[in-house]
């Protein structure tokens, strides 16, 4: 991709980085950058030597939420919408574990985006707000990721305030994996990036799923939870990859998940 276009997609042997490539608008989201990110992850999503995604911004912020400024006016409320929760649904779905490089600040749907993925490493140049309810909107499409996570007392402070969390916050409040300086972000991010290429790309998959159920759902769907975890288990220990897991842990040796994705084409 060239480097002018809104999404950069970077792929290093088994690690895919999208950038959100508008600098100078905040990386900001319009409907052709929603449209492409949402083609780049189904991308990375159907190549199967691809075994974690990283998340990022280039310039001073990872993501500034919708462009308020843009001047498309291609899409309808409605269709706008149904397009931004896609995009947002699919990164929440996605069956690799999508590490956040939060380079910068998050505003309103940046925050979303961010909530989307599994693990996040900020840079203390970081900080989320929800300015929403500043500007006579509110965090709609995000909130569904939000609030389950944060809980609703935090919740309504932050989107009612839409006042500024500082990187710090974020971690005491248990939203941020990491915190460090800002020319220690790489090697932070690949130190994660490590501890994944070590787990079998399956079994991520389904663990993602798994937390998904049990930590969704009410009370009254335990039941429905208990026959999930169920299916999960059997299908964990009936599966190729816990055999080999298992040989590899009595055999006293790593893994190598490349490798057994190789073999397993054969």
């Amino acid at each position: 991709m060239s480097a002018e276009e809104p999404i950069l997609l970077n792929i290093d042997k088994h690690v895919a980085t999208i950038t959100l490539n508008r600098p100078k608008r905040g990386n900001s989201l319009t409907a052709q950058l929603n449209e492409q990110l949402l083609n780049t992850l189904k991308r990375v999503a159907a190549d199967e030597t691809i075994r974690v995604l990283i998340l990022t911004g280039s310039g001073k912020y990872f993501c500034t939420g919708m462009d308020l400024g843009s001047s498309s006016g291609d899409h309808s409320p409605d269709v706008a919408v149904e397009k931004g929760m896609e995009v947002y649904d699919y990164l929440y779905q996605f069956p690799k574990p999508v590490i956040a490089r939060l380079n910068g600040p998050a505003l309103g749907g940046g925050v979303g985006l961010m909530f989307a993925c599994n693990i996040r490493i900020a840079s203390k140049e970081f900080y989320v707000a929800l300015t929403e309810v500043k500007r006579g909107l509110i965090p709609a499409m995000i909130s569904q990721y939000i609030v389950p996570e944060i809980g609703q007392f935090k919740a309504n402070e932050y989107m009612l305030t839409g006042r500024r969390v500082s990187a710090e916050e974020g971690f005491r409040q248990n939203f941020l994996s990491l915190v460090v300086e800002h020319d220690q972000l790489d090697q932070a991010v690949n130190k994660y990036v490590d501890l994944l290429a070590e787990s079998a790309p399956g079994a991520m998959r389904d663990i993602k799923n798994l937390v998904k159920v049990v930590g969704g759902k009410s009370d009254a769907d335990r039941h429905e939870n208990k026959e999930y975890i169920k299916k999960a288990f059997v299908k964990m220990m009936n599966s190729p990859e816990a055999a080999y897991g298992i040989m590899s842990f009595t055999q006293k040796k790593k893994p190598d998940w490349d490798e057994f994705i190789k073999s397993s084409k054969l």
